[in-house]
């Protein structure tokens, strides 16, 4: 089990870095954006375009499964606070199920929509004809990905709860300290 959470980790580790160079690159062209409008009147026409197509899908889809891994999603777990561990596995086991088959759907719609859209070579309109299925292709990526990491997350908090061993650690609250009541 172990060199699958390694391998997934790496992937996740790479896909991570593509998302912090999409929002690096977000960055640099408002900055371009802004100058090339004020300074010297001429703005970026393509600029809004590829940030909202391409760069905002690839900052939130990327970073999907990662985010879920490192714990940054939104938990509801105050209920969880008060179980024993043996209990939070049951809770974390029925959420991954849940959580792997929507985001199962999710991925076999979404390579589906990228595949017409290639297809019949779905463009915006505008004054760059930009091509739709880099971005559609995102979605299937990203929650491809989170659902292995649902299903391998699932398996070995199974496999934790049959053996007494934790493949995966439980985790129990915020962090050091905090606890919401």
């Amino acid at each position: 089990m172990k060199p699958i959470l390694r391998a997934l980790s790496a992937i996740e580790d790479v896909l991570g870095w593509l998302s912090a160079a999409a929002m690096f690159v977000i960055m640099l062209i408002v900055f371009c954006d802004v100058i090339m409008r004020y300074f010297l009147h001429s703005p970026l026409s393509w600029a809004y375009d590829l940030i909202s197509l391409y760069l905002v899908a690839a900052v939130f889809f990327l970073s999907l499964s990662a985010a879920y891994t490192e714990g940054a999603h939104v938990n509801v777990d105050i209920l969880q606070q008060s179980f024993p561990p043996p209990a939070i596995r049951l809770t974390e086991l029925l959420t991954t199920a849940i959580g792997a088959l929507v985001f199962a759907f999710i991925t076999y719609f979404g390579a589906l929509r990228t595949i017409d859209a290639y297809a019949s070579r779905d463009v915006l309109s505008g004054a760059i004809p930009w091509p739709t299925w880099p971005s559609l292709a995102l979605v299937p990526l990203g929650c491809g990905l989170m659902t292995l990491r649902l299903a391998v997350q699932f398996i070995a908090q199974l496999l934790s709860l049959v053996t007494g061993r934790d493949v995966v650690p439980v985790r129990i609250g915020h962090g050091e300290g905090e606890h919401f009541e």
